[in-house]
């Protein structure tokens, strides 16, 4: 970095770092938001409804309504018809949600209904989905997700093919946010912030330390 320019030391201090919680019970939910909650303003929850992945969390939104807590919540909604889940979560204190490209309903009026309800929207592609799937709604969401495991678990393997397909977009589109979600440590991190990403979601890696202050700056660092 010592020869970085000042475009480029902006970008590399630009980096959010959202650890995600997959959890089935309440007290697994509320357990991570309290071991987060002291060191993050946000928390990214996964919702899997079973079909659209091959496991299945619990249904969330009446944890997320109840709970006491600082943090924000992204909410990424891994299910097949988003729009069965989407008004109960209008409830919540939630404000941005990640719509997959992959589900059975079509995204534009997904997101104009979360606009409609004072929400942000943003996309996940896995990491077979091309980025050409989600033509002219580019400038439509708070960011793009590029997966880099497939959906479904903690702990999966990071697939670094996907690093190519974000340099991709990013050199085509400049200022839309990107997101990476999935395998993300230390070592992968870097790599996906040099690809173009500005925001890690991070599960099992942060879920499971023991010294959350030195791994998430060691994310930041990225």
């Amino acid at each position: 970095m010592l020869n970085a320019t000042s475009d480029e030391m902006i970008k590399w201090t630009m980096v959010e770092v959202i650890p995600a919680i997959l959890v089935k019970r309440h007290e697994e939910f509320e357990s991570l938001v309290r071991k987060f909650e002291p060191h993050v303003s946000r928390v990214h929850l996964d919702i899997i409804d079973g079909e659209f992945a091959n496991n299945k969390t619990f249904n969330g939104y009446e944890e997320v309504k109840l709970i006491n807590t600082t943090l924000d919540f992204d909410i990424h909604l891994m299910v097949r018809m988003p729009s069965k889940y989407m008004q109960k979560w209008y409830e919540t204190k939630a404000d941005r949600f990640i719509l997959h490209q992959e589900c059975q309903e079509p995204l534009a009026p997904l997101l104009n209904e979360l606009r409609n309800h004072g929400k942000r929207g943003a996309i996940a592609l896995n990491p077979s989905t091309g980025t050409e799937t989600i033509s002219g709604l580019e400038h439509d969401i708070d960011f793009l997700q590029f997966m880099t495991v497939n959906p479904g678990f903690y702990g999966g393997n990071f697939i670094p093919d996907v690093l190519e397909k974000i340099k991709k977009f990013h050199t085509q589109f400049p200022n839309v946010k990107i997101g990476v979600d999935g395998g993300i440590t230390p070592e992968t991190g870097p790599r996906a912030c040099a690809a173009g990403a500005s925001i890690l979601v991070c599960g099992s890696y942060l879920a499971s330390s023991d010294n959350l202050v030195e791994d998430i700056q060691l994310l930041k660092n990225c």
